[in-house]
């Protein structure tokens, strides 16, 4: 009998410690290294800056701009049905919330307050994960991040693409 009420104090005892510091990583503070430069759409300045920090570690060619693209994706989501922002931002705050990487990761911080070495191992953990949710978000966020910087007329002639041919259209 007392061994069960031991082990029943020691779970509930545990079970508070985590929820007590773990509601504390919850609440650590994004950085906010990239802030917009204009009005946002459907972002928030926190989403902005977690996102912007995801570009930054996956458009690495020169001249890639992370508050461009992610301003470019705050664009492109105005139109985007409701869940699809939804779930856009709450992939955003699962990313940068600081109890989820530790639980998942083993890294106690937020990703915006990671230095670069550690955003690209997070990054990879995310790619790499068991878990489809997790790989889908990093494939989302990646394939986002990449498209919103080569789809601006400005970056073709240094990937190699001419841009559209002129095709004449009939009259």
């Amino acid at each position: 009998m007392s061994t069960r009420r031991s082990f029943l104090k020691k779970s509930l005892f545990g079970g508070l410690a985590l929820a007590v510091g773990g509601g504390g990583l919850a609440l650590w503070p994004t950085r906010r290294d990239h802030a917009p430069r204009r009005p946002l759409k459907v972002f928030n300045e926190k989403e902005f800056a977690v996102f912007a920090a995801v570009a930054a570690r996956v458009v690495t060619v020169a001249g890639a701009d992370p508050v461009t693209i992610v301003h470019n994706i705050d664009d492109l989501f105005v139109t985007a049905v409701p869940e699809a922002k939804r779930d856009l931002k709450r992939l955003l705050g699962l990313f940068d919330n600081a109890l989820a990487g530790l639980l998942f990761d083993g890294r106690p911080k937020p990703f915006t307050r990671l230095n670069a070495e550690r955003q690209d191992e997070a990054l990879r953990a995310w790619r790499d994960s068991k878990m489809i949710v997790r790989r889908a978000g990093y494939t989302t966020l990646r394939k986002l991040s990449l498209a919103a910087h080569y789809g601006q007329p400005s970056t073709w002639a240094s990937a190699g693409y001419p841009g559209p041919p002129n095709i004449a259209l009939p009259t």
